[in-house]
């Protein structure tokens, strides 16, 4: 009997324990913000920086939207990776740069543009380099289309993996910005840098790219230009031999061709020049930029 009482005992326990539920810890999940906070960034006109913050999407191609301009960026591991130019004729200003999720703003980057001094010159050439015939100006007018084109598409990657090297350790003759009086008579803005170079010097590529374009421009003569992938592309120009085909890939200091005295110069030299979204840039910015982007890289 008493067997039997203690059997029941035992049934009412656990059945009464089977009863009770187990206490729930409530958790509240932490939604992390798209981004830490917005950077304050200072950018001279014709220059470029880079910059790197945290951006929390999948990896991927994304885009930053600042006043009239906009730029593209590489997102890697919830690291955005973005380059910003400002135009040569860029004004003093500042810009809130901010990413469209949907209809909300999400600012991003404080973008302030400075103004940096370039230096004048003044240079003799010959008549016809200056005043343009009526063929000339029709040739010119073709090749603006011509050159419009060239720089519409751009790989959506980086297709580089070091920093940019000035593509020869030479003097410069003319540098980046330069504002230019023509025979005391026609004024124009130099959007490269000359670098001495005595005809059939061997031209190496400033950085790992895919050749988008060879030709004979009225301006450049004979060019060559070089996709380095979002939105980042280098010329060469007045050359006297190109030695790559369009749509070949070249490694960073492969020979793209010959230095020269073809379009419009006054002798042989190569002209280097830097276009990033859209605009002409000061290719010593570029080296130093990538230098961050890839020297800095964790």
């Amino acid at each position: 009997m008493r067997n039997g009482i203690f059997c029941l005992s035992l049934l009412t326990l656990f059945g009464a324990c089977s009863q009770i539920k187990p206490i729930q810890e409530k958790r509240e999940i932490q939604i992390l913000p798209l981004v830490d906070q917005s950077k304050s960034v200072t950018v001279q006109n014709g220059k470029v920086v880079f910059e790197r913050f945290t951006f929390r999407k999948p990896d991927g191609v994304y885009k930053l939207h600042c006043g009239d301009k906009t730029y593209r960026f590489l997102v890697k591991n919830e690291m955005a990776n973005i380059y910003l130019p400002a135009s040569y004729f860029s004004a003093k200003e500042k810009k809130n740069c901010v990413f469209l999720e949907g209809e909300k703003e999400v600012k991003t980057i404080d973008l302030a543009v400075s103004e940096f001094d370039y230096p004048k010159e003044t240079l003799n050439v010959a008549k016809g380099k200056v005043d343009y015939s009526k063929k000339d100006i029709e040739r010119i007018i073709r090749e603006k289309e011509i050159k419009r084109k060239i720089y519409l598409k751009s790989s959506d990657t980086y297709l580089f993996d070091k920093p940019f090297i000035l593509p020869l350790n030479s003097f410069i003759t003319s540098y980046y910005g330069n504002q230019r009086l023509f025979n005391n008579k026609k004024k124009s803005q130099h959007l490269g840098n000359d670098l001495r170079a005595p005809t059939g010097t061997r031209i190496p590529v400033a950085n790992k790219g895919k050749v988008v374009y060879t030709g004979d421009l009225f301006f450049s003569g004979k060019v060559v230009v070089v996709d380095h992938g979002m939105d980042i592309f280098s010329m060469y120009g007045h050359l006297s031999k190109i030695l790559v085909t369009q749509g070949s890939i070249v490694n960073q200091g492969d020979v793209i061709g010959l230095a020269g005295a073809t379009g419009r110069v006054s002798g042989p030299h190569l002209h280097w020049g830097i276009r990033i979204n859209g605009s002409w840039i000061d290719g010593f910015s570029l080296i130093e930029a990538s230098k961050k982007h890839l020297n800095d890289e964790t």
